[in-house]
């Protein structure tokens, strides 16, 4: 929550919004509203098709980073100030149609989130039952080899992300009784699945996208008022507010209703908000996911160096010791958080990742909601043949994906050994 408590204050100035905002973003906003939810939409069932391997390769051990599935949201409070001054304005009759089905839904979502702070939901169930179900399809030689049946899993200590675990690991059980799975968690794991950017370092650079997002914002603002929609009269709702602007207080109610999709209850906040207002909300939440979770012209690759290059130098030694003779593992499997699965694919640079987006144009170069939804995920999938040369192919979100500064070997196949020597080079590792 302290992560954008400071870009409020700079929206309090702002209580205005523009029919050209969404000019550009209707696209987006047509294919699903949820898509300004960013980091929030739950995870996209993918379609794929999957390049036959060259002949001869086999595939044998899978390297997997999961992010946890769809869950309710962090923070005891929320909802607390929302619903209860919706109700306010409810009591004095402020309210049109659409603000009354809003003070509805968010209520409805605040008696969800009872006692839930932070928890997977049972859509983040699924989603990883899904996940797995689909590898084991994809790659059951892998889980099927006689002499490699042990699976190594890790994972953060947050609920969350064991629930995930464990609902991915149950699924991989049920396909195939005879794995045998080691479980570890603990802080000890979170140092490298989800290594956190020192506040001595991050706090700057917050104060870099904090006025960015301002910027941003009077850019975006002109002649139309906020929250017509919603209130009766926004004069007198800027009345009860008090202190807090309107604008303030608009974001908030979308930034709470953007958690909807992932759960398992009948409601559509987003459908009570104009083009205009989640346009502008999507947008910036797209740049502060992207300064989260990437990168950006304006605040650099931190995210990469601190965070990226420690889960990547554990992608490869946990290969090395895969790949040798005698080994009896088929996979190893991580689960962790949307601060580890950003940072790793854009220190490795998978297609997409491999650029840096000014903040303004995060939303277009690197769309959150389709690059780090809830449940994303890395699986590079290792083959070989009879004379043990070895190709990987990478899944990102369970679609093929290549690197762009890394020839392949043959479509979206490596050799490991020209991969391996390339993210050597990135991690520093001899």
């Amino acid at each position: 929550m302290k992560r954008y408590l400071s870009f409020i204050a700079a929206l309090a100035a702002v209580i205005v919004l523009t029919t050209s905002a969404t000019d550009s973003y209707r696209d987006v906003l047509k294919a699903d509203r949820y898509n300004a939810a960013g980091n929030y939409h739950p995870y996209p069932v993918p379609k794929y098709s999957d390049t036959k391997a060259p002949k001869g390769y086999t595939p044998f051990y899978v390297s997997h980073y999961g992010r946890h599935g769809s869950r309710y949201l962090i923070g005891s409070s929320r909802y607390t100030h929302t619903v209860d001054m919706m109700e306010q304005l409810h009591d004095k009759n402020l309210l049109t149609s659409e603000g009354e089905a809003l003070r509805r839904d968010l209520a409805a979502m605040r008696e969800a989130h009872a006692g839930q702070d932070g928890i997977l939901t049972q859509v983040g169930s699924r989603e990883h039952q899904g996940i797995s179900s689909r590898l084991y399809k994809r790659v059951k030689k892998v889980f099927q080899q006689k002499n490699r049946r042990d699976v190594l899993v890790v994972s953060t200590p947050v609920h969350r992300v064991l629930q995930s675990a464990f609902n991915f690991v149950g699924t991989l059980k049920g396909n195939e009784p005879d794995l045998r799975f080691q479980l570890y968690s603990g802080d000890k794991y979170k140092d490298y699945l989800a290594r956190s950017v020192p506040s001595s370092i991050k706090d700057p650079l917050d104060s870099i996208c904090n006025a960015k997002m301002e910027a941003m914002l009077v850019e975006l603002s002109s002649g139309i008022r906020i929250g017509n929609r919603l209130f009766r009269d926004t004069r007198k709702v800027q009345q009860e507010l008090g202190e807090e602007t309107l604008a303030s207080f608009m974001y908030k109610l979308m930034e709470e209703s953007s958690i909807a999709r992932c759960l398992d209850i009948d409601v559509d906040p987003f459908s009570h908000f104009t083009d205009e207002e989640l346009a502008v909300f999507g947008k910036i939440w797209n740049a502060q996911c992207a300064f989260w979770f990437h990168r950006t012209k304006e605040t650099g690759d931190v995210n990469n160096t601190i965070t990226g290059v420690p889960l990547l130098l554990d992608f490869i030694r946990k290969a090395d010791e895969a790949l040798k003779d005698g080994s009896t593992k088929c996979a190893d499997l991580r689960f962790g958080h949307d601060s580890g699965i950003g940072p790793l694919l854009g220190t490795i640079g998978v297609e997409g990742y491999d650029t840096t987006p000014a903040l303004a144009d995060a939303w277009k170069e690197w769309p959150a909601y389709e690059y780090i939804p809830m449940g994303s995920n890395l699986q590079m999938i290792f083959y070989k043949n009879r004379q043990g040369d070895v190709l990987v192919k990478m899944l990102r979100n369970e679609k093929e994906t290549t690197i762009p500064a890394l020839a392949p070997f043959d479509g979206p196949y490596y050799k490991w050994e020209d991969l391996r020597a390339y993210l050597a080079d990135i991690c520093g590792l001899d």
